[in-house]
């Protein structure tokens, strides 16, 4: 399936909701990291358009809004990339059960600590109850912290150091200059009109607009990266606009797949019996932060959800260009989200064709939302039980 690298060329705005109107001294605020509806809706366009670069709703297949709207992708991702734009680096959200610590001050590679959050077997005493049948565990760090959070922690992992932590999570000393980045860079521009006659801002055309700058450590420049699952018949590379502002970016194949699963990883799944489903991208799940597509028998592998650590609930909307009305407001769980499972299955083959569909694998409930780009997951090691919470007196 080809591959998209997106390079904005201006900093990039991804509107957040909040009105933005006519009214002196408006603000028009960008989201941390465009949603998958985003650039999904940027590459349908492309897919829609007609040998003379139109996109007319009266078309006939492929290029028909129906048509389109059948186009799955995954992605966006964040991607580093060299100076010359070639591919780097892979940078995937930080997933929810890594805690980073601040320790004493100083050098912050001394002072950062990881600890692993897990699912915990509380006791009858503790103030938490071990849960009833059906109920997912708790998930917090088996032993009692008393640091506080890390204020600087990367929003965004290197792969290395991701792919680790899906093999071998483990607590311990971080050194949070190779662990990852913050993503990118938020910044805000003022915009005035001017009088052509005086060369002066004329009174009451002020306005603001918050965008974002793909510019990583020392001036690296950064990109988002989707797959489709079809090839775009009028459109190979070129410069068009994303978002709001119409800020224009720069779409080109990329010469790299998704990642794979590491052996290591898939061994130990198939061994145990169960696994972390991490997020890479929001998904929208009808039950809130439960999935139920995720926990279908599929393979003939039946999971069932042991425990879950979901940071706070994004919501989303838009506009629907086709039937030219508001999309209903959606609350999605934010990507990093991770889900414990076990895994019921009759023998390892199963178990391997399960990992084939679910890693790199878009799991929202609906099926729209898969194929817009929602719920893009990875597969880590667990080793299916929770552990016994250390309760101090």
């Amino acid at each position: 399936m080809p591959t998209w690298i997106i390079e904005p060329r201006d900093p990039l705005i991804v509107r957040d909701g909040r009105p933005f109107g006519p009214e002196p001294g408006a603000r028009a605020h960008s989201l941390s990291f465009p949603f998958p509806s985003t650039t999904t809706g940027g590459l349908r366009k492309l897919a829609g358009l007609t040998a003379d670069g139109t996109f007319d709703r009266r078309l006939a297949e492929p290029n028909h809004p129906d048509s389109v709207l059948k186009i799955g992708v995954r992605g966006p991702l964040l991607v580093m990339l060299n100076d010359d734009g070639t591919f780097h680096e892979w940078l995937l959200p930080a997933p929810a059960d890594a805690l980073l610590l601040r320790g004493d001050e100083g050098d912050a590679k001394q002072s950062v600590r990881r600890v692993q959050l897990m699912p915990l077997q509380t006791t009858d005493h503790s103030v938490y109850a071990p849960p009833r049948s059906g109920e997912p565990y708790l998930v917090g760090p088996q032993k009692a912290v008393s640091e506080k959070p890390f204020g600087a922690s990367p929003r965004f992992w290197f792969w290395s150091a991701f792919s680790a932590w899906l093999d071998k999570p483990a607590d311990g000393p971080c050194d949070v200059t190779t662990l990852g980045i913050g993503g990118p860079i938020s910044e805000s521009r003022t915009h005035v009109r001017i009088n052509p006659t005086t060369q002066t801002a004329e009174e009451g055309f002020l306005f603001q607009t918050s965008g974002l700058e793909f510019t990583g450590p020392e001036r690296r420049r950064l990109a988002l990266v989707v797959e489709s699952d079809r090839t775009l018949a009028h459109w190979n590379s070129g410069m068009t606009s994303l978002g709001g502002e119409r800020r224009l970016v720069a779409w080109r194949p990329g010469d790299r797949t998704l990642p794979a699963c590491p052996d290591d990883v898939r061994r130990r799944i198939v061994t145990e019996r169960a696994c972390r489903v991490i997020l890479l991208t929001p998904a929208h799940f009808t039950a809130g932060y439960r999935p139920s597509w995720l926990l279908e028998a599929r393979c003939g592998v039946q999971p069932a959800l042991q425990a879950a650590a979901v940071p706070r609930a994004q919501v989303i909307s838009g506009w629907d260009l086709r039937d030219n009305r508001p999309k209903p407001t959606r609350r999605l769980a934010p990507a990093g989200s991770v889900y414990f499972l076990s895994l019921a299955a009759p023998h390892d083959n199963a178990v391997q064709q399960w990992i084939d569909a679910i890693w790199m694998q878009n799991i929202s409930d609906a099926l729209q939302d898969r194929l817009d780009g929602f719920g893009l997951a990875t597969l880590g090691v667990w080793d299916g039980q929770p552990v016994a919470m250390e309760v101090q007196s």
